[in-house]
């Protein structure tokens, strides 16, 4: 819920009403010169006016409470946030949503989730029992929850090797080429990439320091990044810095941007990865090549060495041999002594 202040001077706040049979949102307009009374006058009727009467928090139904916790949260959650909560409204917890708070029980949660976890991922599903959690939790708080989430799953780590970030290249027409050298050879984020201008490249490399998202309506909206080692500076190759400063397509939707993406990676024979991956790629390459981990870390975004070594837990597979044959030759080395008496006793 944000005040935005009119061509006539006055503030004017949006709040969500209700949706018509049609589909389309309604919302009420609350408007004053003070942009703190226009604040002051919607956060009232969240509380006592919108909607149904109701006598307390508990005869609001899970719908009507998801959807006023939303709204109170809207000016401090990020637009990709809200969308994908606005969509957890409508699609999930269809058994739940049409009912009172007062009537439902951890048991019905537990069977909502358990419903859920049956199509969706351990992790997605654990990320939507949130939401459910922090909504009941807000207007019951005496909710006692019971819930048995699934059990995570260590997700098949696929991350791309030179030669396959070489053929992606390859194939990659003038819209994505420079956001898959921006991403494998710089870190950046598919969000950062959209949020990028000309003017945040120097000669040595790009500042990165806002996000690209898209909001529930569709449109795009520019924010600062979601923690402050999100903000930062990375070192590119020249020729990088080049091909960056002349692109044509600053402001690209990142809808659009996985779009082009999709298309080009299934045109070659490499492994399913999204495009989170080039990012994960530049980490454990460098991690590979020895660079150390907190350098990665302050030029990757990454706010501590516990989250980057969750990348490359699983060794990249275009060194997974040599670093074999290293393992080998050290307790070769080691043992060698060792080996050779074994083998001579034995043989006498």
């Amino acid at each position: 819920m944000k005040a935005k202040k009119l061509p006539s001077g006055n503030w004017r706040v949006l709040v969500y009403d209700y949706t018509d049979a049609a589909g389309k949102r309604h919302y009420k307009s609350f408007t004053d010169p003070d942009k703190n009374v226009a604040m002051f006058m919607a956060n009232d009727y969240l509380s006592h006016h919108r909607g149904e009467a109701v006598a307390t928090y508990a005869d609001l139904t899970l719908k009507q409470a998801a959807e006023r916790y939303v709204d109170s949260k809207e000016g401090v959650l990020s637009p990709s946030t809200v969308k994908e909560y606005r969509r957890i409204i409508k699609k999930d917890f269809e058994r739940l949503m049409p009912m009172k708070l007062s009537k439902i029980t951890p048991e019905l949660v537990q069977v909502a989730i358990s419903e859920l976890s049956l199509r969706v991922a351990p992790k997605t599903a654990r990320n939507r029992h949130g939401f459910l959690h922090s909504v009941i939790s807000t207007y019951r708080p005496d909710f006692q929850f019971q819930t048995r989430l699934p059990q995570m799953v260590d997700a098949d780590c696929v991350i791309p090797i030179t030669a396959e970030v070489q053929l992606l290249l390859s194939v990659s027409n003038e819209f994505l080429r420079v956001p898959v050298l921006l991403a494998s050879q710089g870190s950046l984020r598919r969000s950062e990439i959209c949020a990028l201008t000309p003017d945040d490249f120097t000669d040595l490399g790009v500042r990165v320091n806002k996000a690209a998202v898209e909001d529930e309506l569709g449109n795009v909206v520019i924010k600062p990044p979601k923690t402050k080692a999100g903000d930062r500076f990375c070192p590119l190759p020249a020729g990088v810095i080049a091909e960056a400063r002349a692109w044509k397509h600053f402001g690209i939707k990142p809808n659009a941007l996985s779009g082009y993406f999709y298309r080009a990676r299934n045109k070659v024979d490499i492994p399913p990865f999204p495009f989170h991956k080039l990012r994960h790629y530049w980490a454990s390459e460098l991690h590979a090549q020895g660079v150390p981990d907190q350098y990665i870390c302050e030029a990757g975004g990454w706010e501590t060495p516990e989250m980057l070594q969750r990348i490359y837990q699983h060794a990249l597979r275009d060194h997974s041999n040599a670093m074999s044959s290293k393992i080998v030759d050290i307790f070769d080395k080691n043992f060698s002594c060792n080996t050779k008496c074994n083998t001579k006793i034995k043989s006498s």
